[in-house]
């Protein structure tokens, strides 16, 4: 052989291995994934779960976490191991949703494992994992909104627009090519692709279009600005802030705010509502729901002071009673950390028919008579299935609870850790103006 034929086989040798090279760290930057039907799986694990097979639902979540690469599905699996009893393989699977972007440094508190699991070998290396996610969030450098979720979405879009045999496809490329945190919300909200491309393409593909134009990347931006400004306020009244990121999302026409153990989320096109607006396929819910693009800061604000609270008072935390402070704080301070104290317009229509003769006085009545009780429908959550009076008005009154509060208290950032972290929600209303109400 001789020197010019060896040197060819040489170079065609090394330019195999950087095709290989090459390919390599083409699928890294696209991290693949296997999408599973998660309402399916969520089934199969309530059914292990009711006849107490905690471990095997453990197992059940954990690989399909492995195949959809979602932290909070090891969550899940974590909580289940830890009802199993199996305290390593719970700490194994709250390793694994850090890897995959699980963003709580209080994880082991919330799945109960806390005082089990400090004798664990494995204990130590996950509690200096979990210091350094508490570190990370307590900078309010670290909040960002995040919109690389719904710039990259578009594309996606339009692909399945065009190619109806292969939309399906594209809808699965949008959350295997995306971030953990988008894999993420395919478990908490779309669940499976079918659903996905039933809510975009078959029955509201000309609202998506419509707010792909109308939600420009300049009013995201906008929108950005507004809320850091709001949480560096906050940074500066609440020592105990953490600032996780949100995420501006493609959601299902059901819901504004998603709090995961990743971070928030915003479903972008609950703010899109002008007189330009498509209402074909759209129910009356929905038509009344969606809301002007100049919300969003107030409803993004609120969803991040729900990431602030921690109660303790189990016995009334999912009565009215706590309900009002628990809502009632995220509006009040969301008036707090914007300019001129400005509610949201929410709150200030609900402001408006509480100064009509007569409806503070029915308002009051009716929080007497229900103040202790489970039944919610009245006072909250319930937009457009309310006819005696606006929705939502738990909001509002745990609003002027907390904001007289506030007012009351002598020590303001004593006062405001309380409303976030209080152990009784009754001893808030006896010392606001509506005691009268206990």
């Amino acid at each position: 052989m001789n020197f010019k034929t060896r040197s060819m086989k040489i170079n065609l040798f090394l330019l195999v291995i950087i095709a290989l090279i090459s390919c390599q760290n083409h699928n890294e930057s696209k991290p693949s994934c296997e999408l599973i039907d998660i309402s399916v799986i969520g089934y199969q694990c309530d059914s292990l779960r009711a006849v107490e097979q905690h471990g095997k639902a453990a197992q059940l979540y954990f690989k399909t976490g492995e195949k959809n690469l979602s932290s909070e599905l090891f969550v899940y699996s974590a909580w289940q191991f830890g009802e199993a009893g199996k305290i390593d393989s719970a700490l194994i699977a709250v390793k694994q949703a850090m890897k995959y972007g699980m963003n709580n440094p209080y994880i082991l508190d919330k799945l109960g494992i806390k005082n089990e699991s400090k004798n664990s070998e494995l204990r130590k290396e996950v509690d200096l994992l979990l210091e350094k996610i508490k570190l990370k969030n307590s900078s309010v450098n670290n909040f960002e909104i995040v919109t690389r979720p719904i710039s990259s979405f578009w594309n996606y879009f339009d692909k399945a627009m065009k190619d109806e045999a292969n939309a399906k496809k594209y809808l699965s490329e949008f959350i295997c090519e995306g971030s953990y945190a988008i894999k993420d919300y395919y478990h908490i909200r779309y669940e499976n692709v079918d659903k996905m491309h039933r809510i975009w393409i078959d029955e509201n593909a000309d609202y998506f279009s419509y707010v792909k134009n109308y939600i420009t990347s300049e009013k995201l931006e906008k929108v950005s600005k507004e809320a850091k400004q709001m949480m560096v306020r906050f940074s500066k009244i609440y020592p105990n802030a953490v600032f996780p990121k949100t995420y501006i999302v493609p959601d299902l026409i059901n819901g504004s705010g998603t709090l995961t153990e990743l971070g928030l989320y915003i479903g972008i096109e609950m703010f899109a509502k002008s007189d330009n607006m498509p209402l074909d396929n759209l129910s009356d819910w929905e038509i009344l729901t969606i809301t002007e693009f100049e919300n969003m800061k107030f409803d993004l604000v609120h969803e991040l002071m729900h990431f602030q609270q921690s109660y303790s008072d189990t016995e009334n935390k999912d009565l009215l009673v706590g309900k009002l402070i628990e809502e009632g704080v995220c509006d009040f301070l969301v008036s707090l950390l914007t300019d001129n104290n400005q509610v949201s317009p929410g709150v200030q229509r609900n402001l408006d028919y509480l100064e009509k003769p007569g409806n503070f006085e029915f308002l009051m009545n009716g929080l007497k008579r229900d103040i202790y009780s489970g039944d919610l429908s009245k006072w909250m959550y319930n937009g457009g299935g309310i006819t005696d009076r606006p929705s939502n008005l738990g909001y509002t009154m745990g609003y002027l609870i907390c904001k007289s509060y506030y007012k009351k208290s002598v020590d303001k950032e004593m006062a405001i850790f309380e409303l976030l972290n209080t152990n009784d929600f009754k001893k808030i209303i006896m010392e606001s103006e509506f005691k009268e109400i206990l």
